[in-house]
């Protein structure tokens, strides 16, 4: 099975049903959170719709047009990373994530975005990786910023989320831009 250890407590694998339970439970809890950047949190109710989730992104894995992961921190799901929207002619694909408020300011997702860049870029032959976060999202900017994304621009009024209008800014990393960072 497709796993990448990050380091002894931290690993990203290939989402899978098993993971259905913890993550909706993580998903329950954090709803007020993630309902201000995801217009998926509301939908999801139950094991059955998180189970139903997975085996939509398995589907997408199998054509070659996702990889759905799971973020394990000492063998538990704890939040959810994929590259969605692989684009295999013009080689680019859209980072997508969340995570578990019980886990958040420790580096997790730095961690595994910049895991994820590695993937896509030596593994996926990806020539540019699109991560696009929230205006008010800072928490997102930074991980971006961090890794050394360069923002693109800002896309304004994109994307309806509770029934407001929302904006987000792009960023963007390019396979040579990401062999320089090594």
């Amino acid at each position: 099975m497709f796993t990448h250890q990050i380091d002894a407590h931290l690993a990203l694998k290939l989402l899978s049903t098993e993971d259905a339970e913890d993550l909706i439970t993580y998903i329950a809890e954090d709803r007020q959170e993630l309902r201000k950047w995801m217009t998926w949190a509301d939908k999801m109710q139950s094991v059955e719709d998180e189970q139903d989730f997975i085996h939509y992104a398995r589907g997408r894995f199998a054509d070659n047009l996702m990889l759905p992961l799971t973020i394990v921190m000492d063998g538990k799901p704890i939040g959810s990373l994929d590259l969605h929207e692989i684009d295999n002619v013009n080689r680019h694909a859209s980072i997508g994530y969340w995570l578990s408020s019980q886990y958040q300011g420790q580096g997790i997702m730095t961690r595994s975005v910049e895991r994820l860049l590695t993937i896509g870029f030596d593994e996926f032959n990806l020539h540019k990786i699109i991560l696009t976060a929230d205006v008010n999202n800072k928490a997102s900017q930074a991980v971006a910023e961090r890794l050394g994304l360069h923002q693109e621009g800002t896309m304004r009024d994109q994307e309806i989320i509770n029934g407001q209008f929302c904006s987000f800014v792009q960023y963007a990393m390019l396979e040579d831009e990401w062999a320089n960072e090594d």
